[in-house]
């Protein structure tokens, strides 16, 4: 009987029921998207801002097409430094007592385990940037999901490495942490190390010499300009645009949900109102109040079952492990049960005057 009243009154309000349950579906799934993504950038956020409290100084190419006058070159062409030599300010650079870092990925192509896609490499003080700590002179850290590595040791293309820890920020990646730029070189012969780590390098709070002794160094490896820029002065114009833009982003669903809560409140009192005089017949002739109640509160429960099945959809099919957002969505729901089933008690109260005729409730 409750359940043939609720269908009339979904039927009395198709329409308001089918917009509410389209808007509130889109809604729920942009806010749900938009805080993944937002948790996402939030990280790299957070690890942005230890590179600025660190002073990191990151370097990259500048294209140029301008050429060094022969005055001051002569006439002779650009002759690139010994690569030993090159080598070997490398491997001082990302020493312990070093202030560089630098970082490669390398397929995995038979290296390792067939589990792990690819390896990162983390050179020099690029572990400690990114808060993995280590005291061997290499290490490795294995992804969450293969948590049940950590402790054992892995061949590296012939080489025991242990797994110390897990790897919070890469799936499927086994990253391996050095000091020993000349020992990971002879371990991948074929990659030629040393451009590819001068590439991506960075110093941590160096000196002004520091940073033109590399842009010099650089230049006289590939003659081609070197500039470093500190992080600060980069996520200033690159990262920071994007956090306020989340951010607004954020607040506008959050916004639009209170809209929509709020709108269904409105809804519910408005539908309360017009059939007032019908619940309180009903209950005059017999009805329990907590008939009535079921019947305003299912009203409620079935404009939301959509938003419900559109979130677990979206939860299931992207296997995202954040259903601590479903209990969330379901207690808003119960208020919102609660408040529609108080307010038509109170209603019927107050519009009988006779302080509920029945008492079996």
């Amino acid at each position: 009987m409750v359940l043939k009243q609720i269908m009339k009154d979904l039927w009395r309000e198709w329409s308001w029921a089918l917009f509410y349950t389209i808007v509130a579906t889109m809604t729920l799934m942009a806010i749900l998207y938009l805080s993944i993504g937002f948790s996402t950038v939030r990280k790299q956020s957070s690890s942005i801002k230890s590179f600025v409290d660190q002073k990191v100084v990151m370097f990259e190419i500048m294209e140029t097409q301008m050429q060094p006058s022969p005055a001051k070159t002569g006439a002779n062409k650009h002759q690139a430094s010994d690569p030993s030599k090159m080598m070997n300010f490398l491997q001082k650079s990302l020493s312990k007592e070093g202030k560089a870092g630098s970082y490669f990925f390398i397929g995995n192509n038979g290296f390792i385990d067939a589990k792990y896609e690819q390896i990162l490499i983390l050179f020099g003080q690029y572990s400690n940037l990114t808060g993995l700590e280590y005291s061997s002179p290499m290490a490795l850290f294995a992804p969450e999901a293969n948590k049940e590595d950590v402790g054992t040791k892995l061949s590296v293309v012939g080489k025991e490495i242990q797994i110390d820890a897990e790897n919070p920020f890469w799936s499927k990646t086994l990253i391996l942490c050095t000091r020993d730029l000349e020992t990971v070189n002879c371990m991948f012969p074929t990659w030629n190390l040393s451009s590819e780590v001068l590439s991506r390098m960075v110093l941590v709070n160096p000196s002004d010499a520091e940073v033109d002794q590399l842009q010099h160094k650089f230049y006289d490896q590939y003659g081609k300009l070197y500039k470093g820029i500190s992080t600060k002065d980069f996520t200033q114009t690159s990262t920071d645009p994007s956090m306020r833009a989340y951010k607004l982003f954020i607040l506008f669903y959050t916004l639009s949900g209170f809209l929509l809560i709020l709108l269904l409140l409105l809804n519910v009192i408005r539908m309360s109102e017009i059939n007032i005089a019908e619940y309180t017949v009903h209950h005059l002739y017999g009805a329990p109040i907590r008939i009535i109640q079921r019947r305003v509160g299912g009203y409620v429960l079935a404009l939301n079952i959509l938003p419900i099945v559109g979130v677990i959809y979206v939860l299931v099919v992207n296997q995202m492990a954040i259903w601590y957002f479903l209990p969330l969505v379901i207690a808003l729901i119960l208020v919102l049960y609660l408040f529609s089933a108080g307010f038509v008690s109170k209603r019927i109260g107050t519009l009988n005057g006779l302080g509920n005729l029945r008492r079996d409730y």
